[in-house]
């Protein structure tokens, strides 16, 4: 195989397993999290707020988020 061919071949093998693991990642929000109030109450916030024709959606300009040093909010 051709030198190209192979560099090709290994650039979309590299990037669909790059998709397959957001892909997988993105089904459960907050993987390292326990299940509980405070995750419950974190993910709901954030879908009221970012789904469009909510009452509580904000648009992604106005949307802020601040974390301290230890990367908690």
């Amino acid at each position: 195989m051709k030198p190209l061919v192979k560099l090709s071949l290994l650039g979309f093998a590299a990037a669909a397993l790059v998709l397959m693991v957001t892909i997988a990642h993105a089904q459960n929000p907050l993987p390292s999290w326990n299940d509980g109030l405070p995750k419950k109450a974190i993910v709901e916030f954030v879908m009221k707020v970012t789904k469009e024709g909510s009452p509580d959606f904000v648009p992604p300009a106005e949307r802020i988020a601040t974390f301290d040093n230890d990367g908690t909010l």
